[in-house]
């Protein structure tokens, strides 16, 4: 079976099925894969618009991505649907080969899309897409939630990823004992590992998971396994003997970062109501703490409202007192503002009534890479229990 012979869910299952056990068994014995053998990868993407319309606006998102005006995608790439009207195969071209991409909109909102081509290949298709549309993001995993992940299965790897230098011009000599640190271990001994990293005396500020490896197997069932990546970017990277095992914790992961989004919406939204005693405000601004102060608001703030990845903001940051700055924003994953008030250990950030979370926790997340590994972020006093470990 090619892949754009794949007319449903069983099929693409199966599909996939065949290629992570064919991929994982040649792994095992030769500890190389073949170059026209890749491991499945499944992108968790956020579609803000994509629930406006269910089927109808999914196709709609995804035919957009087409445009020739202003494709994201390169020329000659096409979308098909299937028997399943939440399922939807892309293709697109890439130098000398075609990648194909299956993109399962079961919740059009919030998307899964798998693929066995090549990790160079898929990324870029991935970046095409998120970054040349308003409409898609990629979800963000902050570490509170990666290392929640951790104890879904058995733990067997960790990445680390933190640096300071894009957010700070300052002598590292001078602000602190880290700026830049950045580790892959692979192991039963990962959970010690970040323990140690993390207490008070080694380097609390910058250790910051950017991927976990979990083995997963549903009880009983210890030879029916996946071995996942998880990244902060909402990359899963699958190698086993269960495509199942992997559809399944993907499920757990996504829905608490659902869960997650939809707490920050229902909560910080600010808005308002009329009711018999007159009008009332809604919603509570989210506050980030930084436990090790910005030693520069003005260059901190100018560094994140520049419209570039990560962040994805655009501002003009105004000055109102001494380290202290207050910035009328654009969100350019959904075009939505937003507001900020910033000091040196502190930001709160006001949504509109139709922002997207996801906003908040790309920030969350982004923030933790480059700023400071233990920033808090709370809602009304409380911290978002999805997005704790």
């Amino acid at each position: 079976m090619v892949p754009m012979q794949v007319r449903s869910r069983i099929e693409l299952a199966a599909y996939l099925q065949d290629r992570m056990t064919g991929a994982y068994a040649q792994l095992h014995q030769n500890q190389s894969l073949s170059f026209d053998s890749y491991l499945v990868k499944t992108h968790m993407i956020e579609a803000h618009s994509g629930n406006r319309g269910g089927h109808d606006g999914v196709v709609k998102l995804l035919r957009s991505l087409l445009d020739d005006d202003v494709s994201p995608l390169p020329k000659g790439s096409n979308v098909a649907e299937t028997q399943d009207e939440s399922l939807f195969l892309l293709a697109v071209p890439r130098r000398s080969e075609t990648v194909h991409l299956f993109v399962d909109a079961a919740d059009p909102r919030f998307w899964l899309i798998h693929s066995m081509g090549s990790s160079n290949d898929v990324d870029w298709c991935i970046d095409r897409m998120t970054l040349g549309t308003p409409s898609l993001d990629t979800a963000w995993l902050p570490a509170g939630l990666l290392e929640w992940v951790t104890n879904r299965g058995s733990f067997r790897g960790l990445g680390l990823d933190f640096d300071k230098r894009k957010m700070s011009d300052d002598d590292p000599e001078v602000t602190g004992p880290v700026s830049f640190l950045k580790m892959q271990l692979w192991g039963n001994q990962a959970a010690h590992v970040l323990d140690v990293l993390r207490a008070q005396n080694a380097f609390p500020h910058a250790t910051t998971l950017s991927k976990v490896k979990l083995k997963f197997a549903q009880e009983g069932k210890k030879d029916e396994f996946t071995l996942d990546d998880i990244k902060f970017n909402g990359k899963v990277t699958a190698r086993g003997t269960s495509f199942r095992c992997h559809s399944v914790l993907l499920s757990t992961v996504y829905r608490r970062y659902k869960n997650a989004i939809e707490f920050i919406e229902a909560n910080s939204r600010i808005g308002g109501h009329q009711d018999q005693r007159g009008w009332s405000v809604d919603g509570s601004p989210v506050v980030f703490q930084f436990d090790a102060e910005i030693s520069d608001v003005g260059r901190f703030c100018e560094r994140l409202f520049t419209c570039a990845p990560p962040f994805r903001l655009w501002g003009v940051p105004l000055r109102q007192g001494r380290d202290y700055y207050q910035v009328s924003a654009i969100d350019l994953h959904v075009g939505h503002p937003l507001d900020f008030e910033i000091g040196r250990d502190f930001m709160r950030v006001y949504l509109h009534d139709q922002s997207c979370g996801n906003t908040i926790v790309r920030l969350l997340t982004n923030l933790q890479h480059t700023v400071d590994a233990q920033v808090g972020m709370l809602i009304n006093g409380n911290p978002v229990p999805e997005l704790q470990s």
